[in-house]
């Protein structure tokens, strides 16, 4: 049975903590995916503080997880060293016991997330304490003090990493040599990766690859990836994808999903998928019901033990068929359409 080292959640004594601020765009989905994605890395933690703009974790890790971090997570916008949070009345007073050593010019960025608070007042408050004797940059800053402002508090941090949000654009499905309209918003389709706590050297299996969008975000940060589809033109247009943009770390099966493990001798780290839906899906005249009880039971049979499967099913009554195979863990629902709503089942093999 593969083991998974134990992850503090509520309390623990950490030396380094860390501010995310998360985007927003799905519910409860940013936050999950970051402490997924610690998990992936084998990084411990606890939770400092969180609200739904912002998670400040702590860590007694010693290497660098900001870079980590940023080139897998995509639904952030920044990873900041957490200096503080305060009520807006403190700001001054909290700014004063958390100074900034490091030298050089500095420059004091902000998102204000509050109806009711001026951001040039806290920007000019906070300047007063932490410009004193710098240089002000604002386009190469030594030092750079992050601000998010909340109705409630200010969380202030020292910037580490940007998340690169216009790469997720530019994947999109009409900019991929082979298209289908079909397909994950790549954001969306990195951070059902990142739930899945698939580890940066793990093997990850779409066995309903289609164009390969799930597959292009997990190949991107180096996973080993598999994947399935009994359609021949997706096969090849799949490969056709990963090849434009330089992944080659794929193994792919013209095959059904019953048939997969017949072809694919090593048990995943984790499944990612996107079950077939609507009339645009090919279920070769099969009924859905039946169609997903292959796929769960196949998806079952490839998990390692303690493996987690990460599942679009279109309609809620189908993501209880999982649970004669599989442990369901959370379920989240998302819209990836305006009038499409979908359910993200995450499983666990125990």
């Amino acid at each position: 049975m593969r083991s998974r080292r134990r992850l503090i959640k509520k309390s623990g004594n950490t030396n380094n903590r860390y501010l995310f601020e998360l985007s927003k765009e799905y519910l409860y989905l940013p936050r999950d995916e970051i402490l997924s994605t610690l998990r992936a890395e084998n990084i411990e933690y606890n939770i400092v503080d969180e609200k739904p703009d912002i998670l400040a974790i702590g860590t007694s890790y010693g290497g660098e997880i900001s870079s980590k971090l940023a080139s897998r997570i995509a639904l952030s916008f920044s990873i900041n060293n957490f200096l503080f949070s305060c009520k807006p009345s403190e700001l001054e007073v909290y700014a004063e016991k958390h100074h900034i050593y490091d030298r050089g010019s500095i420059a004091i960025t902000y998102r204000n997330r509050s109806q009711n608070i001026s951001s040039r007042d806290i920007i000019s408050r906070l300047a007063k304490v932490y410009t004193r004797d710098r240089n002000v940059s604002l386009e190469k800053p030594d030092v750079e003090i992050h601000i998010v402002i909340t109705d409630e508090r200010i969380f202030v941090g020292r910037k580490l990493s940007v998340i690169d949000r216009s790469g997720f654009e530019k994947r999109k499905a009409q900019y991929r040599p082979f298209f289908s309209p079909i397909s994950l918003h790549p954001r969306l389709a990195r951070a059902l990766v990142n739930l899945s706590q698939v580890p940066s050297n793990g093997k990850l299996l779409d066995p309903f690859c289609g164009t390969g969008g799930i597959l292009i975000e997990a190949g991107l940060i180096g996973i080993d990836i598999y994947g399935g589809d009994i359609e021949d033109k997706m096969i090849k247009g799949c490969r056709e994808n990963l090849e434009y943009y330089n992944i080659g770390n794929y193994h792919l099966y013209n095959v059904d999903v019953g048939e997969i493990t017949s072809c694919i001798d090593e048990k995943m780290d984790a499944v990612v998928t996107d079950l077939p839906y609507g009339k645009a899906a090919t279920m070769k005249g099969e009924k859905m019901e039946k169609l997903y009880n292959r796929a769960f039971q196949s998806i079952s049979d490839i998990l390692k033990d303690n493996g987690r499967a990460v599942i679009g099913i279109s309609n809620r009554d189908m993501i209880y068929l999982g649970r004669d195979y599989l442990s369901l863990l959370k379920v989240y629902k998302i819209r990836v359409h305006r009038s499409l709503n979908r359910f993200f089942a995450v499983y666990s093999k125990p």
